[in-house]
């Protein structure tokens, strides 16, 4: 099942963060465990993780991590998803704000 799939499905609403499997353990997608992102981000085209949307999901992984380590949202979701060669770039989606005014009160939203 592809990341965006699993998303929809399982995850409502939730701080994720992207690993990839290797021998041994699992490694990190970005630079820091620090870096995670909420789950609806990926399907919306936006945030750190959208490039990853159509990799396959291979699992979860259960990390704990102790409060003294500089660690923070130790409740995010950690998903382990395949390794691409060539990982697709993904434009991250703009949303365009418009202003809305009356002239009776000029007021805008």
């Amino acid at each position: 099942m592809k990341l965006g799939e699993f998303i929809s499905q399982f995850s409502h609403n939730n701080v994720i963060r992207l690993l990839y499997k290797v021998k041994g353990g699992h490694e990190l997608v970005l630079n820091d465990w620090n870096d995670v992102s909420m789950d609806w981000e990926v399907n919306k085209q936006k945030g750190k993780f959208r490039h990853y949307v159509n990799n396959e999901v291979l699992g979860l992984a259960s990390i704990s991590f102790g409060g003294s380590q500089g660690i923070h949202h130790s409740e995010a979701l950690n998903i382990v998803i395949e390794r691409l060669e060539n990982q697709p770039v993904v434009d991250e989606a703009v949303e365009v704000q418009t202003e809305f005014c009356t002239e009776a009160m000029q007021y805008c939203l």
